[in-house]
């Protein structure tokens, strides 16, 4: 799917595979930061937009909700998501979309019967480096960032139908096809973003959704049933 931003980006597409060991990229980040992050991120794949399926990341929060790019889940006719830490072998867990919002690309997942911790969340602006847990074939890779500063980013939202203004953080990172939805976890070890999109003209240069929406989000998603969940209406064009 690629988008127009006015900093020329690419949305990162979704394309990473099953859940297994652990490995990790990063040098400086704190093991208890790493733990953390694993303890909640889950690999994601949906059905029923494209041949074979749509794979991205994200992670519990605080409230159980599974937060992860709408446009991984946009339209999907089956969602299942592995924990990071999941035994080898074991089986994926179903998810029902709860909550999506199209302008800021974020979308909730409830699983039934989770007992995996939520992330607190940061509310207000989000600075320094952390980890994202993204997914390498059949590993869990704690993946380094560094945020370098937040932008206004204009952009189409996910069904390419409308200029919205995205409140963005530029992230120093290098993403590939199959990382969006994984969220940035802060040296605090709270959540801070939502990775979505990568540049065209830098390999070390991605965006992410902050996290100011995701209240009024959590709000929508717990006056949904989370065993039927919503409608995930139309797919995001390709």
């Amino acid at each position: 799917m690629r988008l127009r931003l006015v900093i020329v980006a690419m949305l990162v597409l979704t394309s990473c595979a099953s859940v297994g060991d652990v490995d990790d990229e990063s040098n400086d980040a704190q093991p208890d930061l790493d733990d953390i992050a694993l303890s909640s991120a889950v690999a994601i794949r949906a059905t029923g937009c494209a041949p074979g399926s749509i794979r991205g990341a994200g992670a519990v929060i605080e409230g159980g909700f599974v937060l992860t790019a709408a446009h991984v889940v946009a339209g999907a006719s089956s969602i299942t998501v592995q924990p990071a830490n999941s035994p080898p072998g074991s089986e994926p867990r179903t998810a029902r979309l709860v909550a999506l919002d199209p302008k800021s690309d974020l979308a909730l997942l409830a699983i039934a019967g989770s007992a995996l911790p939520g992330l607190p969340f940061a509310s207000g602006a989000a600075s320094g480096a952390g980890v994202a847990i993204v997914f390498r074939e059949s590993k869990a890779v704690v993946h380094p960032f560094v945020i370098t500063r937040p932008v206004q980013v204009r952009i189409l939202d996910i069904y390419g139908q409308r200029t919205e203004t995205r409140e963005s953080y530029q992230v120093a990172t290098e993403i590939s096809r199959g990382d969006s939805g994984a969220v940035l976890i802060g040296p605090e070890g709270t959540a801070v973003g939502v990775l979505y999109a990568r540049s065209d003209e830098s390999d070390d240069r991605a965006w992410a959704t902050t996290m100011a929406t995701v209240p009024r989000l959590i709000d929508q998603a717990r006056l949904v049933d989370p065993e039927t969940g919503i409608d995930t209406g139309a797919c995001a064009p390709d």
